[in-house]
């Protein structure tokens, strides 16, 4: 059994892939958590061969998992990084190892389900977009605040717009916003929204065919109500792409 670890900066995601198999995916902040508590929630059911992780976290997380896998009698513990190419798919960074790895590994899941043209959007505290062809060449992508850093940034930075949002209701249903509080929240999601749409329309303009829009992060429910563009929800896309890097190793 290969167990799976999608660590983010606060939230851990795992899996196990067995016989080629993807179990459904866990998930849990890991801020408190010591090696005993990463060995007692990851390493819970039947041996464990081998671990395969992306972790865009600090050391403390990696050498807690690697302790984790020692105590539960894992000898093989991986870390992907990113690569000038890797189960397909070739990375549009002339300097392929300044990608974010969630980035690279869930482009790859990403064009694995599509098997052609697809975007991919992360949305949490920032949000990423990256493009790929129908070849598995990675175009680039874009980084911006998630909708909440937006909201935060425009309370911040100006002198009165946080005194309007809390002098104004919440939960108006129209597109157009009748008070600051909804005009700052729903700007800031549509905005979003209207980023990815775009991003969509390029790299269908330049593949010339109708690519796939993945969705995943644990800010995106916020933006896709207002996307006009057909989307799948896939959340454990990280995952999906450490299985098919597992796969393509098994097939060379």
């Amino acid at each position: 059994m290969i167990l799976l670890v999608d660590i983010g900066n606060t939230r851990v995601k795992w899996a196990t892939q067995v016989d080629g198999r993807l179990s459904p995916q866990r998930a849990a902040g890991y801020a408190q958590w010591s090696a005993v508590d990463w060995q007692h929630e990851l390493f819970d059911g039947p041996p464990v061969e081998r671990v395969l992780a992306a972790t865009v976290a600090g050391d403390d997380s990696r050498q807690a998992l690697e302790a984790a896998a020692r105590r539960a009698g894992t000898r093989r513990v991986d870390f992907v990084t990113s690569t000038a190419a890797l189960a397909g798919v070739r990375n549009a960074y002339p300097d392929p190892g300044l990608l974010g790895v969630d980035r690279w590994v869930a482009v790859i899941g990403a064009y694995h389900l599509a098997h052609g043209a697809c975007c991919v959007v992360d949305v949490g505290t920032a949000a990423t977009l990256d493009a790929v062809d129908a070849s598995g060449q990675h175009l680039g992508g874009f980084i911006v605040p998630g909708p909440q850093l937006m909201v935060r940034s425009l309370h911040a930075g100006t002198s009165n717009l946080a005194a309007f949002t809390a002098a104004s209701p919440a939960g108006g249903t129209q597109l157009f916003a009748d008070n600051t509080r909804d005009a700052i929240e729903r700007g800031c999601r549509v905005a979003l929204a209207a980023l990815v749409d775009r991003t969509c329309a390029e790299l269908a303009r330049r593949t010339r065919s109708t690519p796939r829009l993945y969705c995943t992060g644990g800010a995106v429910d916020e933006v896709i109500p207002y996307l006009l563009a057909t989307y799948e929800r896939v959340p454990d896309l990280v995952l999906r792409g450490l299985a098919r890097i597992v796969d393509a190793a098994l097939e060379r």
